[in-house]
């Protein structure tokens, strides 16, 4: 069975890039050096970005800045709170006056949804669309998802002009104020949050509780399959780049 995984990692993305850059340097290998040289770095760097063990240096940080939330043990009955919901992408259009939440946008209300079920907080969600599309604005769908799981529609409040994180924070923070409510419980996926807190921050000087979810990797020890080239490490360490690169544009700009 595990050869089975370690010959199939090879057939697929990003496994297949990596046996025809090895194919193409067993071709050259007695020809051109230098070509030879540029497609062993090329085959390097994609085996490394789309193994386990080099995302988890990448995600780990992120993701365990903030524990996962909890509610047993903490008292919420004199809570003013509301919970703001980030959107993760949507699929559009899929047939007509159909569309779908993208995995992060999805996990992301779940957790929404179990708080609101438990507290009973209202809960805005955010989210605009691409520019130059004809796409929903993704706050009307995770809307949508969330009436469908059983929040009443006077519970939910809906931004749709954001297109990116500050945005977000920037529009949802004047809906947050308009309804006067003292503890705001940020959702997001957990690689995200981090920076999305760094953002918010500036909007809502205190009482802003992080929420993570959407985890990108397990927490299990490092094991022969995290040095398998996988698309779902190279998601992983994509998440992460982007969000430190996002981190320190936001260091350059303050």
């Amino acid at each position: 069975m595990i050869l089975y995984k370690i010959i199939g990692s090879l057939f697929e993305i990003p496994g297949i890039f990596i046996l025809i850059c090895f194919i193409m340097f067993l071709y050259y290998l007695k020809k051109e050096k230098r070509v030879r040289k540029f497609l062993l770095s090329i085959l390097i760097i994609i085996y490394i970005i789309s193994t386990g063990w080099f995302s988890r240096m990448l995600v780990y940080p992120l993701e365990n800045k903030y524990p996962p939330f909890k509610l047993q043990g903490k008292e919420f009955s004199n809570d003013n709170g509301i919970i703001l919901t980030l959107g993760g992408g949507i699929i559009s259009n899929i047939s007509e006056n159909t569309n779908q939440l993208s995995d992060s946008s999805m996990q992301r209300i779940y957790q929404s949804y179990l708080m609101y079920k438990n507290l009973r907080y209202p809960i805005i969600v955010t989210g605009g669309k691409i520019e130059g599309t004809k796409n929903l604005p993704e706050a009307f769908v995770m809307k949508d998802t969330l009436i469908k799981m059983g929040v009443e529609p006077e519970d939910i409040f809906i931004e749709i002009n954001a297109r990116n994180t500050e945005e977000n924070a920037k529009f949802a923070s004047n809906i947050a104020k308009s309804l006067n409510k003292d503890k705001i419980y940020l959702v997001t996926s957990a690689v995200h949050l981090p920076r999305s807190m760094k953002i918010f921050e500036k909007y809502f000087e205190e009482n802003l509780i992080p929420i993570p979810t959407d985890y990108q990797l397990s927490r299990t020890e490092l094991s022969w399959y995290d040095f398998l080239p996988k698309m779902e490490f190279l998601k992983a360490t994509a998440s992460a780049l982007h969000e430190y690169i996002g981190i320190l544009y936001l260091m350059l700009k303050n």
